[in-house]
C-alpha cells in the first residue's frame, strides 16, 4: 500500500511564485500584446475596406 502524496510547504511556496509569475505574465504581456494586435487588425481592415470600396459617404 502507498502512502498518499502531501504536499510540502516548500512546494506549496513554488507552486505561489509559479502561479504569481504566470499572471504577471498575463497581465503585462499577453493581454497588451493581444490588445495591440485586436486594434492593429481592426485598423488593418478598415484601411482596405476603404481602399477597395472607397470611404463610406456621410
Amino acid at each position: 500500500m502507498t502512502k498518499p502524496h502531501q504536499q510540502t510547504p516548500t512546494s506549496d511556496k513554488s507552486t505561489r511564485k509559479n502561479e504569481l509569475k504566470a499572471l504577471g505574465f498575463i497581465i503585462f504581456l499577453l493581454f497588451p500584446a493581444l490588445t495591440i494586435a485586436g486594434i492593429s487588425i481592426y485598423g488593418f481592415i478598415i484601411w482596405m475596406i476603404q481602399a477597395f470600396g472607397g470611404v463610406v459617404g456621410h
